[in-house]
């Protein structure tokens, strides 16, 4: 049975149950010969603020033309139900790669194309443009990095090789990647030996590897409330890029960082204080 007829997620719109596909409208963005379906989702008041735009890149198998099939990726639902549980306003793209496409060959500029006129139509922030994907959708965000340095945020490619990239435009955004060590198709030395890569020319990459994850795993289980936290905190042009949890404060309420110097004070990041998680935007 498809993931359209029975994943229910509440609809920030109509704060009803519906379909994932309920929540989308379907849209379509042309660039010269080039026509790329997407589907749009605007959470929260968008018309009356900067809402934030996250763009998720599907895997291989949604390929096609129906315009549907991406949001049969489980990530969907996931994001889509974190933005409204957490009540972030923003504007959420999932476009559909061609039968015969891929992210990375000349779709990668209709895609970033496509994500500008949104931001223009929308009146987003600038500083919070989001990028994810997994698999396919995964060498697709290593791309967008690559090919339009510091345009994005933050980004959280999955289960995806940046193989060949310019590790110095990636260098520009903040990665956080998740790679299964029992995946068959991706390669974890290739993400590592790129890792090292970004650090040199002064990124920042968190690469998180999990035990016993599958490719299949990695793509479907890599969206968890604490890497979206870490994602959505961060801003472009924000000094303080931060790693989860940034600090901790102790019974006499001093902040420290996690070198244990005494810090002045919050900023944006996650922070664990008495045992709670706490956000600041």
């Amino acid at each position: 049975m498809s993931v359209l007829l029975y994943f229910s997620v509440m609809c920030a719109v109509a704060q009803t149950e519906l379909t994932i596909s309920e929540c989308f409208s379907k849209e379509s963005f042309t660039l010269g010969s080039s026509t790329l379906a997407y589907r749009k989702a605007k959470i929260g008041d968008v018309s009356g603020s900067h809402p934030m735009l996250v763009l998720y890149l599907h895997g291989g198998t949604s390929r096609g033309s129906d315009n549907e099939a991406q949001l049969n990726e489980k990530a969907v639902g996931i994001i889509y139900q974190y933005l409204v549980s957490h009540h972030l306003t923003a504007v959420m793209l999932v476009p559909q790669c061609p039968s015969d496409g891929g992210w990375t060959n000349q779709l990668r500029r209709v895609v970033n194309e496509m994500v500008k006129l949104n931001i223009a139509d929308e009146n987003c922030d600038a500083d919070r443009i989001y990028v994810m994907g997994g698999s396919m959708g995964g060498t697709g965000t290593w791309t967008q990095l690559s090919y339009f340095p510091n345009f994005y945020a933050a980004a959280l490619p999955v289960a995806g090789n940046p193989t060949g990239l310019d590790a110095a435009n990636v260098a520009t955004t903040p990665v956080l990647t998740v790679m299964g060590t029992a995946d068959r198709i991706m390669n974890i030395s290739a993400v590592e030996e790129f890792k090292l890569q970004v650090l040199d020319a002064g990124g920042t990459f968190i690469l998180e590897t999990v035990a016993g994850w599958t490719h299949e795993n990695t793509c479907e289980q890599s969206y968890t409330d604490t890497r979206l936290d870490w994602l959505f905190t961060q801003t472009k042009g924000q000094p303080n890029r931060i790693v989860f949890p940034f600090a901790v404060e102790d019974k006499d309420n001093k902040i420290y960082d996690l070198s244990g110097r005494r810090a002045s004070g919050y900023v944006h990041g996650v922070y664990i204080s008495h045992g709670k998680k706490t956000i600041v935007r």
